[in-house]
């Protein structure tokens, strides 16, 4: 496969460019601004699973953060977020030929990075992240490897399925489950589930609102709306039936339900817009809203690790003002 070779590029006006550097390139095609997302994902994924009992008709004790091995949580943001960037990475070769046509500005149709490299390094990247997985961080060998496949999955037949939204939620469950098993814990709770689910929800969400917007179809989008309000609606019911629930975390879950919300609600407003690039705005703030639903999740059990959620919320949108999140 043949990819542009180029020095400069020229813009709109005619003017020339300087070619992007080599590690800009690359955390372009690894979409480094969702890897808060990752981490978030990774954390609360871990945290829930190893602080919460069998069944769901045990009240949530209050677990502080520090049970948790440090050692291990290191090595599962690392894994997560390697398998993420391969992922991203190998995204865009796949989509060389489309990207050509369609996204010029892209590392590999402009000549950043060969297609090669790209190829090269979303495997290895893969590889590692799954390993670290697997052995450092000591996760469930089955669990990963469904995660790895469902990337991949996901990476070919995106443009070639108009169901490929499901594999993306795939991923984000797998994740979720992969992550829980950290530490070899092998056991996934009730609670892990609901809320794996309900990102998974929140995250086909995503794309079924922006696809539906970008084609003004309405039916779709009311039923992707309350997947994006998913959890907020799962908080809710968290806190019905655990009605006991002390006041502190009562008020973090109400906290970070309602910042959901906002998120959600400020981002939906943002893709209605008819400006250009309104969509891919709204869809940005919407993936590091992932951020928050995770903070949700551990405000029940783990509250003391909703801040450090919260803090990726911003370190995400942070991050997307120089590396486009989508």
């Amino acid at each position: 496969m043949h990819c542009p070779n180029e020095d400069l590029k020229e813009n709109k006006m005619g003017n020339s460019l300087p070619k992007p550097s080599m590690i800009h390139s690359l955390f372009v095609l690894a979409r480094i601004s969702n890897l808060p997302t990752v981490w978030t994902n990774c954390l609360a994924a871990w945290a829930v699973n190893a602080s919460v009992g069998e069944n769901l008709r045990s009240l949530p004790e209050w677990i502080d953060p520090s049970v948790l091995d440090g050692s291990v949580l290191l090595f599962l943001l690392l894994g997560g977020s390697l398998l993420y960037a391969g992922g991203c990475t190998l995204n865009d070769a796949f989509d060389y030929s489309f990207d050509l046509e369609h996204n010029p500005d892209r590392p590999l149709p402009s000549g950043a990075l060969p297609c090669s490299f790209a190829w090269t390094a979303g495997i290895v990247q893969m590889l590692a992240g799954g390993w670290i997985m697997i052995v450092p961080a000591n996760c469930s060998v089955v669990w990963v490897a469904l995660l790895a496949g469902s990337i991949i999955a996901y990476d070919y037949l995106h443009k070639k399925w108009i169901g490929s939204m499901i594999l993306m939620g795939a991923c984000r469950f797998l994740l979720w489950a992969s992550a829980a098993t950290a530490g070899g814990n092998l056991e996934i709770r009730p609670q892990t589930w609901i809320w794996a689910t309900t990102l998974a929800c929140y995250v086909i969400g995503i794309t079924w609102f922006a696809r539906g917007e970008s084609k003004s179809e309405k039916t779709p989008a009311r039923i992707s709306i309350l997947l994006l309000f998913g959890s907020p609606l799962v908080a809710l019911a968290g806190l019905i039936h655990w009605n006991i629930l002390d006041p502190v975390r009562q008020f973090l879950v109400n906290l970070c339900g309602l910042f959901v919300a906002w998120i959600v609600y400020q981002a939906i407003l943002r893709i209605r817009e008819s400006e250009k690039g309104s969509i891919g705005e709204g869809v940005s703030r919407l993936l590091a809203g992932i951020c928050v639903t995770d903070a949700v999740a551990v405000a029940f059990s783990v509250p003391l690790l909703a801040g450090p959620c919260i803090v990726c919320t911003a370190g995400a949108l942070f991050m997307q003002k120089r590396f486009a999140a989508t």
